[in-house]
């Protein structure tokens, strides 16, 4: 493996387990067993990491986002593209807990990630279009809209939610099956606008990604 395919993958451990502000680039070159000369021959600074690591992650979610115009979706597209998501989502889960942080911090990335927020909420415009034709959703474009303000709230948002409340009995460290539980938030919004296959499965799918909890069991 190169230098520099090492460098990003051991970032992203560390970043995910211990948080991006508490690496430094001495950390990173302690863990890898090299100088930081060496290290900063491949990347000049950590906010270089974390914008290549950023990139990467774009593309990933963006490759998820890529379903078949070609032929009606089906439940299972969706199955499949909900474990891609969450795949993408947990493999890259430090940008979202340390995001409004970073971009803060950064022009370049905060620059990158509103363009990647667009393009994202156009690509989950085109998914529910295809959706409404395939006769999965049925939906107004207002209704449309609302829906993909609050997936993303919920998709860019859940870790530090789950953080801040405590709320499901989170505790550090974050688990899969906690980041499950925002998929499952994701589908109740859906819910009342599944039509044929969707409507069916809808009780499969939230056995799949979580339980309907009450307030009184978040805590």
């Amino acid at each position: 493996m190169k230098t520099r395919d090492r460098i990003l993958l051991k970032s992203l451990e560390l970043f995910n387990e211990q948080g991006e502000r508490l690496i430094t680039t001495n950390h990173l070159a302690a863990a890898l067993g090299m100088s930081p000369g060496n290290l900063y021959y491949h990347f000049p600074n950590k906010d270089a990491i974390i914008f290549e690591l950023f990139q990467q992650y774009a593309d990933q979610m963006q490759s998820t986002l890529h379903l078949p115009s070609d032929r009606p979706l089906t439940q299972l597209d969706k199955v499949q593209l909900f474990e891609h998501i969450l795949d993408c989502l947990w493999r890259y889960r430090f940008l979202h807990r340390d995001m409004t942080h970073l971009i803060t911090d950064n022009a370049e990335l905060r620059e990158h990630y509103r363009e990647f927020a667009k393009r994202m909420l156009s690509s989950v415009h085109l998914l529910y279009t295809l959706q409404i034709n395939s006769g999965l959703l049925e939906a107004t474009e207002e209704e449309i809209g609302a829906l993909l303000v609050n997936i993303w709230i919920i998709a860019t948002s859940w870790v530090n939610f789950l953080s801040t409340t405590g709320f499901f009995g989170f505790q550090e460290p974050l688990t899969q099956a906690m980041l499950r539980q925002g998929i499952y938030q994701v589908i109740c919004l859906e819910a009342p606008y599944l039509r044929g296959e969707a409507r069916d499965g809808l009780v499969e799918l939230k056995t799949r990604y979580g339980q309907a909890l009450s307030i009184n069991s978040m805590t």
